[in-house]
């Protein structure tokens, strides 16, 4: 397990150099397991080994495992009554050929038994391999042995996610969905047989569904015996938002009901989140649209919501909202987490992200159950992702995050790591969890997430020309409901805009690029403005930098800082180092991509080729990807000759031209004329502008 290789190779490392090796590990957690890996090692070179195994029954009984030793080795069975004897038969046979005895349930041992393996190891006779779940434990001789200098100690803890899923998908031989892997894990407790044992168990009655290429685990169903309606419908909200509901919505509408007809603001609003999350968006805005008489409580959650499912909103009765302290704490703080979320659409990143981690060590937070406190924690990132600095760049502060006693929805979770990695170019990456998200929401999407999912998903797979999957993504995009992402929406429709320049073409692209700059403009959202700039610039769909540099001019955060540089010619490296040095390695090489084709176009070949150089490099960090602006071309076999195909596959691949040479019994002369005819017919004028043909053959034989 990756967790564990580190530890797992001192020990087989103190297996060959014959020194003296302490296995420490709780019952489950593999212990055994790797006594019987390290035996087997032993079997191929021929080395002799014996098993041992300690018992509670024997310990009391001096020289017991002794003699369960000694009539382990044939030739010696007749001196398992002799224990002088016994150890003076096995140091005459393994003299200078130890013998190694693997010895499991070692504070078991009785005393003497240890006091002779100790000693027989002292002067070469044994190698001796102890399992123990605590040190302490074991006998004093033992003890010993295990703090000595020359003994090799491995202990064996909780496995994390990532040996967990090595584990399940080994089990089950099929990838296993992110957030099954956690829930499972969490289940366990950490304990490697659990998790095997409950993997057994869901397999067995058949808990695992198969969607998008994963293994999802369907969360058992509970009932519940509560006749109040309030109760049920936030038992299912809860449900909802971790596994299968635990009853039907129209069972809770019907519960509810008559509860509205009797005037319960409560009731209205439950009903009101149920139709809205099933897609009877007409009816829940009548139940949630204020009336005559209904309380600031009633105006200040409904509104709340409403702000989630895309209708306008008020920032500054959103912020006396929050500051009500009459209203509960979970209300306070998602009515902040929606002003956040503006605060950093509108050009203020980094009051938004100082707001939310102060909020974080605030007492409102710590009166916030676990659950409710996600609305706050995707405004954060939304926040940190659009002030432009390095993922890094807050690892501490959100590291020390108690996230043990936070329910977060694995759906959102898994989704926001998209989010950041096609937001730092890792588009294979980003494509992979969106399957995973729309994995998990084939069970139920109570949260509405999976359009916004599949528009991430589709921005990644229009980053690597994938036409299949950014049709079909797309599609999922546009049939979910038009508040899908809530609070990161605005995120979803520029992701988005790649994908409908790959699949609608240029012109659907620039008339929904121009609608969405528009309504940014026109509720004054100037980061949202500057992204979707960016995003024109980006797609080809606008050909200037000014605009884009002028929309970032009163911006918060290093993205802006960086953009505002990108129109002046003089400064592209300082702009394209800068976003760089912030991760964002894909527009940093887009950005010399542009500039070294606007050098070539005026006439300064060399420093288009030192831009060219430089964006090619950033370009290689990034594979499989591509853009209008990063300006790369897969060999297109409809364009070029048989010939020209071979050698361009080869230069896509990294080959030179010496090499290419030698692979095609050509001379070097002809490989650079292949080259220079197809740079003509693709239109670009560089190796390093080639990407191998679609599906990434190299042509090779």
């Amino acid at each position: 397990m990756p967790s564990r290789s580190a530890a797992e190779a001192r020990a087989f490392g103190a297996l060959s150099a014959g020194s003296a090796l302490a296995v420490r590990a709780d019952r489950g957690f593999g212990r055994s397991t790797l006594l019987w890996r390290l035996g087997a090692a032993s079997a191929p070179r021929a080395e002799t080994s014996l098993t041992m195994l300690g018992s509670r029954a024997l310990s009391d009984i001096a020289f017991s495992h002794l003699a369960s030793l000694a009539t382990r080795v044939p030739e010696f069975a007749l001196y398992s009554s002799d224990p002088l004897a016994a150890s003076r038969a096995l140091a005459e046979r393994f003299a200078g050929d130890p013998l190694r005895v693997f010895i499991d349930d070692a504070e078991h041992v009785d005393a003497a038994t240890a006091a002779i393996v100790t000693q027989l190891a002292a002067v070469g006779i044994l190698q001796p391999v102890l399992a123990v779940r605590n040190t302490e434990e074991l006998p004093e001789e033992f003890r010993r042995l295990a703090a000595r200098a020359d003994t090799v100690n491995v202990t064996l803890g909780e496995i994390d996610t990532t040996d967990a899923k090595v584990m399940l998908e080994a089990q089950l031989q099929q990838p296993v969905n992110a957030s099954s892997v956690t829930h499972m894990l969490i289940a366990a407790g950490g304990v490697p047989a659990e998790l095997a044992l409950a993997a057994r168990r869901a397999e067995c009655e058949g808990r695992f569904v198969s969607a998008r290429g994963y293994l999802v685990l369907a969360r058992e169903q509970t009932t519940e015996s509560s006749e109040a309606a309030q109760q049920a419908a936030e038992e299912w909200f809860a449900h909802c938002a971790t596994g299968v509901p635990a009853t039907g919505q129209d069972q809770i509408l019907s519960l509810l009901a008559p509860l509205i007809a009797e005037g319960d603001e409560e009731a209205r609003l439950l009903a009101g989140r149920i139709e809205s999350g099933s897609g009877d968006h007409g009816h829940a805005m009548r139940l949630l649209t204020p009336q005559p008489g209904d309380s600031e409580y009633f105006r200040a959650s409904s509104a709340l919501w409403l702000s989630h499912v895309g209708e306008e909103f008020d920032v500054g009765q959103f912020e006396d909202w929050a500051a009500n302290e009459q209203f509960s704490p979970t209300l306070r703080l998602s009515l902040v987490a929606v002003a956040m979320a503006h605060e950093a659409y509108a050009g203020r990143p980094i009051a938004a992200i100082e707001r939310g981690f102060g909020l974080i060590e605030s007492e409102l937070w710590a009166r916030v159950s676990g659950p409710d406190s996600g609305a706050l924690l995707y405004s954060l990132h939304l926040a940190i992702i659009s002030e432009g600095a390095h993922e890094f760049t807050h690892a501490l502060r959100v590291s020390a995050i108690n996230w043990d006693r936070l329910g977060v929805d694995h759906g959102l979770f898994i989704a926001s790591r998209a989010h950041a990695a096609i937001e730092y170019g890792r588009a294979q990456e980003a494509l992979d969890l969106t399957h995973q998200v729309l994995a998990l929401t084939e069970l139920g999407d109570p949260l509405g997430i999976a359009g916004f999912a599949a528009a991430l998903g589709a921005g990644a797979a229009a980053m690597l020309e994938n036409v299949e999957q950014a049709r079909e993504l797309l599609g999922v995009y546009r049939e979910g409901p038009p508040w899908s992402g809530q609070m990161l929406r605005p995120e979803a429709e520029r992701f988005a805009l790649s994908a409908i320049l790959l699949v609608d073409g240029p012109d659907e692209a620039r008339r929904e690029t121009a609608a969405l700059i528009a309504r940014a403009k026109a509720a004054g959202l100037k980061l949202q403005v500057m992204r979707l700039e960016h995003e024109a610039w980006r797609l080809g769909l606008t050909p200037s930098l000014d605009a884009l540099s002028a929309s970032a001019v009163g911006v918060e955060g290093q993205r802006a800082a960086a953009l505002r540089l990108a129109s002046d010619p003089e400064r592209v490296e300082d702009a394209a180092s800068s976003m760089h040095a912030d991760g964002h390695t894909l527009f940093a090489a887009e950005l010399l991509s542009a500039a070294s084709r606007a050098e070539r176009e005026a006439g300064n070949k060399l420093r288009s080729q030192a831009l060219l150089t430089q964006a090619a490099e950033l370009a290689d960090q990034l594979p499989g990807v591509n853009t209008p602006r990063l300006a790369r071309v897969r060999v297109d076999p409809a364009l070029l000759t048989a010939r020209e195909i071979e050698v361009c596959a080869r230069a896509a691949s990294g080959l030179s031209n010496v090499e290419i040479a030698d692979e095609l019994f050509l001379s070097q002369r002809t490989v650079e004329g292949h080259l220079q005819r197809a740079y003509a017919k693709l239109g670009v004028s560089d190796r390093r502008q080639l990407l191998p043909p679609a599906g990434g053959g190299t042509l090779r034989d």
